[in-house]
């Protein structure tokens, strides 16, 4: 297993770190900054004040909650309705982001192939997970034992 690149897996993943000032999150998201600073003034979103920044800018989990709530509204959700869907899917994604932090051990090769260690499968440890991902995109799983 290569070890080396667990250590890198969660730095890779730490997106917190992305700050987006307003007129970028505007352009990027086609919303207008106006319709920001509203959601913003109803506590559907929170910019990072502070004497660091000369503007609004927001984070990367208050970038990802407007571009779901403009992704719901444009499906014709009502604003609040789109509001709480985008928490429950930024929930997912935070379930999802920590278990494939603590569940990624590595890539290695199997029969020539690579394959993300997914870790123990068993109380034992006796058998490892083993995920892989074909040409067309195909996921599947293989369960081996620990050598």
């Amino acid at each position: 297993m290569d070890n080396n690149f667990k250590p890198l897996f969660p730095k890779a993943l730490d997106l917190d770190q992305l700050i987006f000032k307003i007129g970028e999150v505007s352009k990027i998201l086609n919303v207008s900054a106006r319709q920001l600073r509203y959601w913003e003034q109803r506590g559907y979103i929170q910019s990072i004040r502070s004497n660091s920044y000369s503007s609004r800018v927001f984070d990367m989990k208050n970038f990802m909650c407007a571009n779901l709530m403009k992704y719901y509204l444009d499906k014709g959700f009502t604003l609040s309705v789109a509001h709480e869907s985008a928490k429950k899917n930024l929930d997912n994604m935070k379930f999802i982001r920590k278990f494939m932090t603590h569940s990624f051990q590595g890539i290695e090769n199997i029969n020539n192939h690579p394959a993300v260690n997914l870790g123990y499968f068993d109380k034992e440890k006796k058998k490892l997970l083993y995920g892989f991902i074909d040409e067309e995109n195909n996921i599947s799983y293989k369960v081996l034992k620990n050598d």
